[in-house]
């Protein structure tokens, strides 16, 4: 096969020889795309450095002999190989819409930060998709093109067949003598993709046969014009993001509805989050940005909600109610579930150090009568006030992680201390760090423990 036909050889070769790190994970659903995919990963390297990632949904009758099918593959290829079984719930959303969501949840969590995913998406599926977003009336960044690599959740998404036709691909596959699976959904007209690609496409090519070639230039055009927008937002959002990730939603009176949407929109981006419908980006606007400033404000979806908290955007996901507290343990991060990430670690320089020592102490949430004298301060104060002046969120005010040493506060997360329990200047103490996302460069820990609830 000529280069013309398959330009996905050069996009294995050049970022395999880009990166380095080992081993790299294929989603892989015994497809023609993925199969593919897997295949010419294990022609260039050596099988003990590629792992197969299969989600079964149990969608189909199916499933398993297909599951069957991908390990005995993948024993062949002498690669890896991991299922995983889901439970795929709707929520509101299509069939293969909570579907896809549930296999990148999956991909992510399984694949440790600084790792890639290989992912078989083709030219075909590209295109599909620029149509199912104009027939739902999508903006600028909905109809620009899927990325051939992207960085989610400092996890690094690669599509080398991106810009390669179906046609090309089975070609392909027909040359290296293949095996795939034929899933008996794909001719299912009842979901949108299949009626575009069974039904729609090949009546327009009869008209147009080189509608792909053209509709790709089209969006090489959107592509463009939401690069232009994207830097224009950053931009915006340099002096609009708060040390929390927060938005500050001021002085936007001069701002169309469409501009502050898109802002929204580029925001949560931002924050890892999945991208909201227009619908939702109206509700935010109409409910969140201008509500009034001592209302409390907020719109679900995905998973979490847009809340307002004084002039401030915030993303808040859903985290469940607090488990019952771990022990407290020193120099390395934990997880506390519905609570985040907390790191006590020994210092003898800076304000905020508890002095004393962690086999002391216990973690607690707040119940109401709690008071301290916070350091620096003149007099005691309660924390329910103390909370309020320090601006913190009020749907964070109950999951503030305490320090107790016995019955006595001791120090409020990473917000202050007892002036009884600071540590003097050049004292050992202990400093508290707490988040609620999981910290750089701790992998797996979350689901490892959310996991053993």
């Amino acid at each position: 096969m000529t280069e013309p036909d398959y330009p996905a050889a050069r996009c294995f070769d050049a970022w395999l020889a880009e990166s380095t790190r080992r081993p790299v994970f294929v989603g892989y659903s015994g497809g023609l795309d993925s199969h593919l995919l897997l295949h010419e990963l294990c022609l260039r390297l050596p099988p003990g450095d590629v792992v197969a990632l299969h989600v079964n949904h149990g969608l189909s009758p199916h499933a398993e002999a297909w599951q069957t099918h991908c390990e005995q593959q993948c024993q062949q290829l002498g690669c890896g190989f991991e299922a995983f079984s889901v439970a795929v719930t709707t929520r509101g959303e299509g069939l293969e819409a909570a579907a896809r969501k549930e296999r990148y949840r999956v991909l992510l969590d399984r694949v440790p930060r600084g790792y890639s995913v290989w992912l078989g998406h083709h030219l075909d599926d590209q295109l599909e998709t620029l149509m199912l977003r104009l027939l739902r009336g999508s903006g600028l960044t909905g109809l620009s093109a899927m990325a051939d690599r992207v960085d989610r959740q400092q996890r690094q998404l690669l599509r080398p067949l991106l810009t390669t036709s179906r046609q090309s691909i089975e070609r392909r596959a027909d040359q290296l003598g293949l095996h795939w699976i034929n899933d008996d959904s794909n001719t299912d007209l009842r979901f949108d993709r299949n009626f575009l690609r069974l039904q729609v496409l090949p009546l327009i090519a009869t008209r147009w046969p080189q509608y792909r070639q053209t509709l790709a230039r089209s969006l090489g055009h959107l592509d463009q014009a939401a690069r232009q927008q994207h830097s224009q937002l950053d931009a915006q959002l340099e002096h609009r993001l708060a040390h929390d990730g927060a938005l500050k939603a001021v002085q936007l009176d001069d701002w169309s509805t469409e501009q502050v949407q898109a802002l929204i929109h580029r925001w949560l981006y931002r924050q890892n989050v999945r991208s909201p419908s227009a619908a939702v980006l109206q509700r935010i606007v109409s409910e969140v940005v201008n509500a009034r400033v001592d209302a409390q404000p907020e719109v679900a979806f995905a998973n979490g909600s847009v809340r307002r908290f004084r002039t401030a955007l915030y993303w808040v996901p859903n985290v469940g109610e607090p488990t019952a507290p771990p022990d407290v343990v020193s120099d390395q991060w934990q997880h506390w579930a519905g609570v985040g990430w907390l790191h006590l670690r020994q210092s003898s320089e800076g304000p905020g150090r508890i002095r004393g020592e962690p086999a002391d102490w216990h973690w607690r949430l707040r119940e109401g009568g709690e008071s301290l004298w916070p350091a620096g301060r003149s007099a005691r104060r309660d924390l329910k006030r103390l909370l309020q002046e320090y601006r913190l969120p009020s749907w964070q005010r109950d999951r503030v992680p305490l320090v107790f040493a016995g019955d006595e506060l001791v120090a409020v997360a990473n917000l202050t201390v007892d002036a009884a329990w600071q540590a003097k200047p050049g004292e050992p103490g202990w400093l508290l760090d707490w988040q609620a996302s999981p910290p750089d460069g701790v992998q797996d820990l979350q689901s490892q423990s959310d996991n053993s609830d």
